[in-house]
């Protein structure tokens, strides 16, 4: 499905008689553009002028290629929120229905700027929702300048279709709201526990110190019922350390009673122990966890450690092969320039060459054969799944 698609539900955002360029062609470049390298809307005129054959010969009615200026005051009216249901509805079609992970994160683009109220400025903060095991970017939700992710994150899961998927998030989401809107899209949470919830950490910690002390079943003498408990453990050698991860799970039969938290079937204690090999050092670090999924240690843990691929995975590769946080841009447009961001990540990602995504927008700078071919994306679903 071609790239150009996600238009089809957006509308002009300019009055009839300001329009010296079509809506198509100064989507289609722009997205081209950031395909093949740019970060700012000079840059992305730039690649336009450089590539004009190119683009000529595929847009209808091409006359020229737009001032930077144009860019930016076309993706500056147009509302971020109408990109983004037609990003959401392009993805759907190719993806289809997906019952996978999902991690939401948020993260600050430094260099684009919000104006608050009395004139003073902050950077922009983004909430995604990452599909772990296919690498696409489901959907954004900008956080509100008066307000932070707790309200964000809600609003992203009731836009996204997630019914039997399984949601994971950091210590700030959570919430009652958060854990209640979830259960209602009918998908299963995954939650980290910290001291924002002090009476919740304090109740599960304590669970698991008496775990330790009355019925260490790691060490083989434990005496809960395994209908009530389960652990795993799981050991590596890498980058100069040996770790050791031990995913204890319980429930004592009351959870539900006793916590209060809609859905909640299970707390985690995960310990993760460290010992580099080069010094002797041991670090040792306990999370802890609600979750609406069964005593599964070995689901668990390997749910936990997937929930880390939206940071190594997008936001890390938006700030090193995009170069996100110097992008100096605001309001709309650069909320517009995260999620062009997202599409041509989500384009290249998905391309079977063998190479980097940094590598591979260079090649699209340079080949307009391989520009063409990330344009028209030729992926299909079981490619992604």
């Amino acid at each position: 499905m071609e790239i150009i698609s996600i238009l089809r539900t957006i509308k002009d955002p300019r009055r009839d008689h300001l329009r010296a360029h079509s809506f198509e062609c100064i989507f289609y470049i722009a997205m081209a553009a950031v395909i093949g390298g740019a970060e700012s809307w000079y840059e992305v005129a730039d690649f336009g002028k450089m590539h004009e054959s190119f683009f000529r010969s595929r847009i209808k009615d091409f006359k020229c290629v737009p001032s930077h200026d144009t860019f930016n005051r076309v993706f500056s009216l147009l509302s971020p929120s109408e990109l983004e249901n037609g990003f959401r509805t392009w993805i759907r079609e190719i993806c289809g229905k997906y019952r996978g992970l999902v991690s939401i994160d948020g993260k600050e683009i430094r260099g684009a700027r919000e104006e608050k109220s009395g004139g003073s400025f902050e950077s922009l903060r983004i909430v995604s929702a990452w599909a772990s095991a296919n690498g696409v970017s489901l959907g954004q939700e900008k956080v509100s300048d008066k307000s932070n992710e707790i309200k964000a994150i809600p609003l992203l899961i009731k836009a996204l279709d997630l019914e039997g998927c399984i949601i994971t998030i950091d210590a700030i989401a959570c919430q009652h709201e958060i854990v209640s809107t979830i259960i209602d899209a009918k998908a299963d949470y995954l939650i980290s526990v910290k001291k924002n919830q002090k009476k919740l950490y304090e109740t599960i910690e304590g669970w698991f110190s008496d775990i330790d002390i009355y019925g260490n079943n790691i060490d083989g003498i434990g005496h809960i019922p395994q209908t009530r408990y389960r652990y795993s453990i799981t050991e590596e050698s890498s980058h100069g350390r040996f770790e050791r991860r031990v995913c204890q799970v319980y429930n004592n039969g009351v959870l539900s009673k006793v916590l209060k938290w809609k859905g909640v079937n299970s707390v985690v204690c995960l310990t993760n122990t460290k010992k580099y090999i080069k010094s002797g050092k041991t670090t040792v670090e306990r999370h802890y966890y609600i979750t609406s999924l069964p005593l599964d240690s070995e689901r668990i843990t390997e749910t936990i450690r997937s929930h880390w691929s939206i940071e190594n995975n997008l936001h890390w590769q938006l700030d090193v092969s995009f170069n996100e946080d110097s992008q100096k841009k605001k309001k709309n447009a650069a909320q517009n320039f995260s999620l062009l961001n997202k599409i041509a990540m989500t384009q290249l990602k998905n391309n079977k060459r063998k190479a980097s995504l940094k590598g591979k927008r260079k090649m699209a700078g340079w080949s307009d054969e391989f520009l063409a071919e990330l344009l028209d994306a030729p992926w299909q679903n079981d490619e992604i799944k």
